[in-house]
């Protein structure tokens, strides 16, 4: 009996993922259940993390069902990062709203934690900022009674959604997660690979409410499906694995579209520190091991398009292409949900649509959201480049990957190359790729993460040039007019 499937769970901010992946690297199963994301006002939200959970299971028991549980001879869990689950040890139950990683109501508890921001980002490579997890943890159990009672009594445990996943399908024998996901919280140092006093101190917070971290490709108990124990060996998050499947080794760079943006740089083992860039952690596979990277997140990609769909400029992302080669005057639009990210962390920063006439169409706004995108990435990309950081052809992923009007505007800008990954389920894949090892797996010949035909510049450098001008004009505009 083969048992060469490994199933991937990859619990976003917009969908609850799972797919099977044979020995050969081919996706022979998957499923998908849409996550609801709950605004209760301007700046805020969160996630029903029991809706969370049960789209992840049923998301795993369906694609089990359709695979057989017998032939699954893995589960790899990867997850968004910087969303943080509460929930009581005792009955598993969620004793608070999981604050996603775009919430910013921890803004005073942020400020007040007693470390400047220099050493903040010295130990975690991060900024002390609401939209980590610290600054949550310290705001939930102040405000929150039952996380606060559950502190008081020793029963709260708190943690990235993979290590709530990870706790209820071991039937919470297992507490843990692996050092991409315990960097988010912001109380993790980089240089020890460890949970920091000094961060712990700083935010109020214990350590026994906090799992352990373990290797990302490591032992992460058994989950029980219809008489069959299928072991849990991979937790990682969602943009390391990303990274992972695109087999981005040193020196190389990729950009993951997806709710968020992502252009990161594999920096091997050397830890680059810059001003207005993040330095996150690569995925572990050997104990107190792993490659670093740098990073510039934009905010909103994939939320800027829901965003415009909420406010009447509907569309689908099939439909996004058609819809931008029939622009003739794009609008600018500065897509500022949660504020700006890399290199500007500039939270008081709101959506701006501008240029807007009585002949502006829906094609405009479209385009216009297309070129933001691309534009914000070009400026993480341009700024990298003041510190000698340079990105070469660059590999991209994601849903939004699938637009080739946006890999159009991307080359141009950035005038370089692009190469599209033919598998848009990246994080799924690397997170599959990860537990392969722990089943005598060999990917080398894996097609999932084949490369479509490059991207490349078709705007004279100095159209280019020019078209980048204007848009930082209109940046710098939104910016002054707060």
């Amino acid at each position: 009996m083969n048992h060469k499937l490994i199933v991937a769970l990859d619990q976003g901010s917009s969908a609850s993922r799972a797919l099977a992946v044979d020995e050969k690297g081919k996706v022979t199963a998957r499923v998908s259940r849409a996550v609801e994301t709950f605004r209760p006002a301007e700046g805020l939200a969160e996630f029903d993390a029991w809706q969370l959970l049960r789209g992840q299971v049923d998301s795993l028991q369906e694609v089990l069902d359709r695979a057989g549980a017998e032939k699954v001879a893995a589960i790899s869990v990867a997850s968004q990062r910087s969303t943080v689950v509460f929930w009581d040890r005792l009955t598993g139950k969620p004793v608070a709203p999981a604050l996603s990683w775009q919430d910013g109501r921890a803004v005073a508890e942020a400020e007040a934690a007693a470390l400047p921001q220099e050493t903040v980002h010295q130990l975690t490579g991060l900024y002390k900022t609401p939209y980590y997890s610290a600054a949550k943890i310290a705001w939930t159990v102040r405000y929150e009674p039952q996380a606060a009672q559950a502190a008081r009594d020793g029963r709260l445990c708190v943690g990235p959604v993979a290590s709530y996943i990870i706790w209820h399908l071991t039937g919470g024998k297992v507490f843990a997660c692996d050092p991409t996901l315990a960097q988010r919280t912001l109380l993790f140092n980089i240089s020890s690979l460890d949970w920091d006093k000094q961060l712990l101190d700083a935010f109020g917070i214990r350590r026994e409410w906090l799992p352990q971290i373990k290797r990302t490709a490591d032992d992460y108990g058994e989950f029980k499906y219809a008489s069959v124990g299928i072991p849990l060996r991979v937790c990682v998050g969602d943009q390391q694995a990303a990274l992972c499947a695109l087999r981005v080794v040193a020196g190389g760079s990729c950009i993951n579209y997806g709710t968020g943006a992502f252009f990161m740089r594999n920096t091997g083992n050397q830890c680059h520190l810059l001003p207005g860039l993040l330095t996150s952690v690569g995925a572990s596979l050997a104990a107190n091991n792993c490659d670093y990277l740098l990073e510039g997140p934009v905010n909103a990609c994939g939320t800027a398009f829901s965003w415009l769909s909420e406010i009447g400029f509907s569309f689908s992302t099939d439909e996004l292409d058609s819809l931008c080669e029939a622009s003739h005057t794009p609008v600018w639009f500065l897509p500022a949900l949660g504020g700006l990210g890399a290199p500007y962390w500039d939270f008081a920063a709101t959506p701006v649509l501008a240029g807007l006439s009585p002949r502006t169409k829906k094609a405009d706004v479209a385009a216009g959201a297309v070129n933001a995108v691309a534009c914000l990435l070009a400026d993480i990309v341009f700024y990298a480049e003041r510190f000698g950081i340079k990105s070469g052809e660059i590999k991209v992923t994601g849903g939004l990957s699938r637009s080739r009007f946006l890999l159009r505007a991307q080359a141009d800008i950035l005038q370089t190359r692009l190469l599209p990954c033919a598998e848009a389920e990246s994080t799924a894949v690397g997170a599959a790729l990860l537990a392969a090892p722990s089943v005598s797996v060999n990917t080398s010949q894996w097609e999932t993460m084949r490369l479509l035909p490059p991207v490349t510049p078709r705007m004279p450098p100095e159209a280019a040039e020019a078209f980048y001008g204007r848009w930082h004009a209109f940046l710098n505009w939104c910016r002054m007019k707060k």
